[in-house]
């Protein structure tokens, strides 16, 4: 290395010679560029007469002439190897021609390249792959990589030189490397162009606009970036936007996003995409034009439709909403544009999708800046709109509804905006805007926001209030806006606004005898409560027309009045609160609920409302196909939504996090609380018993006051006073904090008051923050405790489930449970939606208790009259679109895992999870299920059968796992023994098969999903059916097509048949460590659980009505036999005589005596209901305790130890009650997958192809057409063969991680002799590329069949 440095000093000279000839000036440069590689910059600027290099090597990449050979190539070399030591002198190499020079040699090389490849068309391999050709090639690659590197410190330059459009002369005809390399010139040289370089840089775009079609998806992205930049970098300039208008741009850009495209491209395609066409239309109306005949309105119809339904994309939403406002600019300037598009029909329908979808986002958008956004585009639209398309507006999207929800909101740029949209539709057409807006509440709000601004002006504090820095959302949509620029909204501005549009409502009147209007609703809601109250009493028989009239005024108000009525009039008529007052019949509420008997008596006359109410709310009028019931609850949400303040989003500086729906439960990741309070607790002024607290205490955001008080009360109390319980109050600047709410919200909030969304600065975790503490004296038991005790006591003699469910409590007590606000504006909408809620999932029960009473009232004469008529409203029509959004944001925050929860959350998923959609749910319980673990980790670790292993994943405590061999001939003896020693473990279990190759992932699922398996095996003494077996030693599994239910054990028998019942009991233990470690570790099983052990898991009380939905042949009779109780009981107490008593009591003509029923268990005859039951025969008068014995053991004591093992192993792992968020349906998704394996459509969109296969490659075709056309068995056999569980996890195909990929696999004899092979932890599918489709179908159905049940074709 030494001697070739040591020939540098005279390379120089050489070099600058100019008469010497040819041969030395190539024998000078091929040392340099030998040298160049081993220099370093001091030793180069050192060498005398250096500065030849830049002027010298610029003039012999230009030599031309048959002798100079590859002087060219080399002197390219040498400039690139000085730039690489010197950046500093690429400066010097650009003044003296060096990229001129560059840019030429690169074009003509490349032109005779493409002589050359024309000519080996024609000529012979040989000539094709001549030294001329590589030489060539070689100097393009080195003139490239010169230019590369100047143009890093030379980027204007280059442009100003041409560079931009050179490099991409001949791009197909280069190698894929210096295609790359061209790009990020391009890149480079675009990215900061001074706008009068826009010009040179347009010369690329040609080029560029072809590369988007390319195959490569690293091309088309880079090609994407620089028409982006440029596109920026254009400022808005009309001719240029026009220029890349034609050359198709917007064309290419929307093909890329048709037909789902837009889903299957990367988030970083789709958002250049959307940024490109952005700054395009921002300018070009003949781009705009385009983009309508191009159908974008539909496009964006459905991505924002799709990005508002998974909450996790706001950022998308963003952009789309920014599109959008770019296409209404061009609107507003250019007359003939707006004409062409105001002219077509298709133009305006597609602007009205819009602005209905745009309401949607903004009345559902978590956020008040969306909201804010949403309002200014649609302002924007009013503006370039005609009278008569946004009166069609009004009557599709309900503008003035919007508005009004937006004016009860407290974001002042919010309320700003709204008036602004609201004086534009007046100015657009007054009259029947004003009719529209009194309807809608509009003017009442407008009035009220007036007379609010007035206050705040005249009351100092609240001016000060006002006068608060809210953030300024002013600038979101002008991208040329400076953080320093002052906010639009002044102080006086909203007081101003509102007095103007007031002062227009005065030139017209609405009319008086509108039926819409406030009072007159209010009177026929009250009216309409009155008659409920005084019908509630009176059966059918005693009056048909006064149930006749109910009927009519019912059908009035909730089919005809209520969809016509506005969410304003309903919202301030209190017709939620006049609903709830009725149900829970308020009115009879007596303070005092000592008295057992009352309690009772109260508990009928509520079911009997609410049987009523179930009736008339759930049938469907022949006028209507939707439900009055449907109409009610969309009433109540879009009222709560009016709300949208007491529901506060907390966010953190901290970076927020997108979290997917599918993950399964995290463990307490082991990540301290990044953040913590600094809180300075000072005794209250006049508190005398307890001592001051010296010194500063950090605690942790997640802390409330209860956990706090422990900590502090040995510090401030004397010993003497240190028992008891609630001992201390905590205020903040004289307010006392909830104790239901962590002391981190309550500060934040306080602190905060008056804020929609609250966004918390670095300053905050700073502070030391001043709370005040006294002891509490109160020793008072609250009325709500004391009235849940005693109605816990009523419940035991209370016979029907609805009567102990939750809802029914809350019915019962006239309030919502735990520490609430009854003033806030949610309060009672809350309340009315559990209520309803409840009824319409307790609508089947509901509805055949009144068939039952009908019956017993002879007012149906037949047992097989006894049917519900009547069916709920889907469970999905409860959830609150704006709730979930709020939710699913509060839960990016980074810190919602360790403890930035706000309580409103935290209560409303416990208390009303309804609300929010299951997806949001399962998300906010895998998030806090930590919080719920039971087992530590204290295992043995020397267990011979177990090894811990971390994994590579950045947090390595949160993904440890505890790894243990069982034996698959013995799979539930090892399945008992594993779950003894690490069931409560929080670490994560990974199985192996002793003897098989398989590891991780894929033979764990399989374990769950064969242990699940084997324990439906007959002859276990496990569920019902288990003895209906014809044959002793039969092998089997027990099925039910309704569900497995644990069969019924008598308390007297300790064994049967062979089986002892302890066994039974051990196997129940399992199957509750089973089901809890599969919700933990994220696990599928493979076992069909009845609806009602659902409903037992999930903490629900069961009755009669239960035991159809497990076995439908006893459910029906049991249920007649009721209705024959209820009848001999109504008839003993009635003065009304029959004619022949013991007809209305037969049972389907037949006498009971005659059915020779014994007291023993239907399906059972082993099981005795009482002692000696097989002799002792049913009778009427014996019936009754008949029936309440079948169902007493049926689904109480017959099966209470089997539930308790259950219950008790299922609580080792994690709290049990955790699961109560979720209904009987989803809890089998989560237990059991989805049961709909695959749509054939979507196939291809979820399956990856790699290592030799594409989507296009003939195998792969074959392939997928035989997953199509697979049946429903063989989707499940394919699915465990590929996962190692029968049915997929939740969320579908799209939602295995990894993803399914398909490889090519290397055989090394036959092809068609070879068999598929997968990697179940990968999901990797190893398929041969058989020589037809038959041989594929048949070798995939073997592996199938062959390869379940063990891991040797892994």
């Amino acid at each position: 290395m030494a001697d070739v440095l040591a020939y540098l000093p005279y390379v120089v000279p050489a070099l600058a010679d100019k008469d010497q000839g040819a041969d030395a000036h190539l024998a000078a440069l091929e040392t340099l560029c030998v040298a160049l590689p081993y220099a370093y910059p001091d030793l180069l600027i050192a060498v005398d007469k250096v500065d030849c290099f830049v002027t010298r090597l610029p003039a012999l990449v230009s030599a031309t002439g048959a002798d100079q050979g590859n002087m060219p190539v080399l002197a390219a070399q040498a400039i690139a190897g000085v730039v690489e030591q010197l950046p500093e002198w690429a400066e010097s190499f650009e003044k003296n021609g060096a990229v001129q020079a560059l840019r030429d040699r690169m074009l003509a090389v490349d032109n005779m390249e493409l002589a050359e490849k024309r000519k080996a068309r024609h000529g012979t391999i040989e000539q094709f792959l001549s030294y001329r050709q590589f030489l060539t090639g070689f100097c393009s690659w080195q003139c490239l990589l010169a230019l590369k590197l100047i143009c890093e410190e030379c980027p204007h330059q280059c442009l100003r030189h041409g560079v931009a459009a050179a490099v991409l002369q001949f791009f197909d005809f280069v190698p894929t490397n210096e295609q790359k390399v061209a790009l990020k010139i391009v890149a480079k040289i675009v990215e900061e162009c001074d706008e009068a370089d826009v010009p040179k840089a347009m010369d690329a775009a040609p080029a560029l606009c072809n590369l988007l079609q390319s195959s490569d998806n690293t091309i088309q992205k880079s090609a994407l970036s620089c028409l982006c930049m440029i596109a920026s970098n254009a400022h808005g300039k009309a001719e240029h936007m026009d220029m890349l208008c034609e050359l198709k741009v917007v064309d290419t850009a929307m093909r890329m996003l048709e037909k789902d495209g837009w889903k299957t491209i990367g988030d970083e395609t789709l958002t250049g995409i959307l940024g490109l066409l952005k700054n395009i239309s921002s300018a070009s109306a003949q781009a705009v034009k385009s983009l309508f005949d191009l159908g974008v309105c539909d496009l964006l119809r459905q991505m924002i439709t799709y990005y508002s339904s998974s909450h996790s994309n706001s950022d998308k939403l963003q952009m789309l909403v920014e599109l959008i406002n770019q296409l209404m600019r061009p609107l507003e300037t250019s007359a003939a544009l707006k004409n062409a598009i105001v002219e077509q029909n298709s133009y305006l329908d597609q602007i009205s999708s819009i602005v209905t979808l745009l309401i949607q986002v903004a009345k559902c958008g978590a956020l008040s800046s969306v909201c804010y956004t949403c309002i200014v585009l649609i302002g924007n639209i009013v503006e370039v709109s005609t009278p008569a398309f946004l009166i069609k507006l009004q009557k599709t999207a309900n503008l003035s509804s919007f508005l009004m929800c937006l004016l009860a909101r407290k974001k002042r740029h919010v309320v700003f905006e709204t008036l602004k949209l609201s004086k534009s539709l007046l100015k657009k057409q007054h009259q029947f805007f004003f009719e529209s807006f009194d309807k809608e509440g509009v003017k009442h709000a407008i009035d009220a926001i007036q007379a609010q601004e007035k206050d705040r002006n005249s009351n100092h504090k609240l001016k000060m209030k006002n006068n608060m820095q809210e953030h300024c959302v002013c600038f979101n949509l002008d991208s040329d806006a400076s953080s320093t620029d002052r906010c639009k909204i002044e102080n006086n501005a909203i007081l101003n606004l509102a007095g103007d549009i007031k002062k227009s409502f005065s030139v017209v009147k609405a009319s008086n005898k509108s039926p819409y209007r406030l009072g007159c609703f209010t009177t026929f809601v009250k009216g309409y409560f009155a008659k409920l109250n005084g019908h509630t009493m009176t059966t059918p028989t005693q009056n048909l027309d006064r149930c006749r009239e109910l009927s009519e005024v019912s059908r009035r108000l909730l089919s005809d009045k209520l969809p016509s009525t506005s969410t304003f009039v309903f919202a301030k008529s209190g017709s939620a609160k006049d609903l709830s007052d009725y149900l829970c019949n308020v009115a009879y509420l007596k303070p005092n609920l000592n008295n057992r008997q009352y309690l009772l008596e109260r508990a009928k006359e509520v079911q009997y409302r609410l049987q009523k109410f179930a009736h008339l709310a759930l049938e469907m009028s022949n006028e209507s196909s939707v439900k009055p019931l449907e109409i009610l609850v969309e009433k109540l949400l879009d009222s709560l939504h009016m709300s949208y303040d007491s529901f506060p989003v907390i966010l953190s500086h901290h970076k927020q996090c997108t979290r997917e729906s599918t993950m399964i439960p995290l463990r307490h990741s082991g990540i301290e609380d990044s953040e913590s309070l600094h809180i300075k607790f000072v005794k209250a002024r006049r508190e005398k018993e307890l001592q001051g607290y010296g010194g500063v205490l950090p605690i942790p955001i997640s802390s409330k006051p209860d956990a706090i008080e422990a900590d502090l009360w040995p510090n401030i109390c004397s010993p003497r006073n240190r028992q008891g319980s609630s001992r201390l109050m905590f205020s903040y600047k004289g307010i006392q904090l909830k104790s239901s709410a962590t002391i981190f919200e309550s500060l934040v909030r306080l602190m905060n008051e008056g804020k929609s969304d609250i966004t918390i600065d670095q300053s905050f975790w700073k502070e030391v923050h001043r709370i005040s503490y006294k002891r509490n004296k109160s020793k008072k038991i609250s009325s709500l405790s004391s009235s849940n005790a005693r109605l816990s006591a009523v419940h035991e003699k209370l016979e029907q489930s609805l009567l102990k469910d939750p809802f029914f409590s809350a019915m019962f007590l006239g309030k919502l449970p735990g520490d609430v606000d009854e003033s806030d504006p949610s309060y009672n909408l809350l309340f009315t939606l559990k209520i309803l809620e409840g009824l319409n999932r307790f609508s089947y029960q509901l509805s055949m208790d009144e068939k039952i009473r009908l019956f017993a009232e002879s007012c149906l004469r037949d047992l097989d009259d006894i049917k519900v008529t009547i069916s709920p409203i889907p469970q999905h029509q409860f959830t609150s679109i704006l709730l979930t959004s709020k939710l699913e944001l509060q839960m990016q925050e980074n810190l919602f895992e360790v403890g930035l929860v706000p309580s409103w959350c935290v209560y409303l998923v416990e208390t009303c999870p309804f609300l929010f959609s299951f997806n949001a749910r399962w998300k906010y319980f895998c998030l806090t299920l930590h919080r719920s673990f039971m087992g530590d980790d204290t295992s043995d670790p020397d267990s011979p059968n177990e090894e811990d292993e971390a994994s590579d994943a950045p947090n390595e405590a949160a993904n440890k796992t505890k790894k243990y061999k069982v034996t698959r001939g013995n799979i539930l003896e090892s399945a008992i023994s594993m779950m003894a020693k690490h069931g409560s473990s929080a670490k994560t279990i990974e199985v192996a098969f002793e003897g098989e190759a398989g590891t991780g992932r894929g033979p764990t699922i399989e374990f769950y999903s064969t242990v699940s398996h084997e324990l439906q095996r007959f002859g276990l003494g496990m569920w019902r059916g288990d003895n209906a077996r014809k044959a002793e030693g039969e092998t089997g599994f027990v099925h039910s097509s309704f569900g497995l239910f644990p069969q019924p054990w008598s308390s007297a028998v300790t064994s049967s048949r062979g089986i002892e019942f302890s066994d039974v009991v051990q196997k129940f233990k399992l199957l509750g460590h089973i089901v809890a470690r599969a919700v933990l570790d994220g696990r599928i099983l493979d076992i069909s659980l009845s609806k009602a052990f659902y409903k037992i898991m999930l903490g629900q009380e069961l009755d009669i009505y239960d035991i159809p939905s497990f076995d439908p042949e006893l459910g029906k009779t049991v249920v007649e036999f009721q209705a024959l109780v209820k009848r001999k009981k109504f008839l003993e107490s009635s003065s009304e005589t029959t004619s022949n008593p013991s007809a209305d009591l037969s049972y389907k003509n037949v006498r009971l005596e005659d059915l020779c029923l014994d007291f023993t268990l239907p399906g059972n005859p082993g099981y005795e209901l009482v002692p000696g039951g097989s002799d002792k025969m049913v009778t009427l008068d014996s019936l009754e305790e008949y029936v309440y014995l079948i169902v007493d053991a049926t689904l109480k004591s017959g099966i209470a130890k089997q539930i308790e093992a259950f219950k008790s192993a299922f609580n080792e792992v994690f709290a049990l009650k955790t699961l109560r968020m979720f209904n009987e349906e989803e809890m089998e998704r989560i237990l059991c997958g989805e049961h709909d394996a695959w749509a054939s459509s979507k196939l291809a969109d979820h399956i990856e192809f790699d290592h030799g296969y594409d989507a296009h490659s003939p195998p792969i075709v074959n392939f997928l057409e035989i997953l199509r056309e697979f049946g429903r068995e063989e989707q499940r056999a394919f699915i465990q063969f590929s996962t190692g569980a029968p049915t997929l996890p939740l969320g579908g195909l799209a939602s295995l991680n990894p993803k399914l990929t398909v490889v090519r696999k290397q055989c090394d004899g036959c092809v068609d002799g070879e068999l598929p092979s997968v990697n179940t932890c990968r999901h990797f599918i190893k398929l041969p590329p058989y020589s037809s489709k038959e041989i594929m179908r048949e070798k995939l159905k073997y592996a199938l069949a062959e390869g379940l049940g063990s891991f040797h074709l892994s």
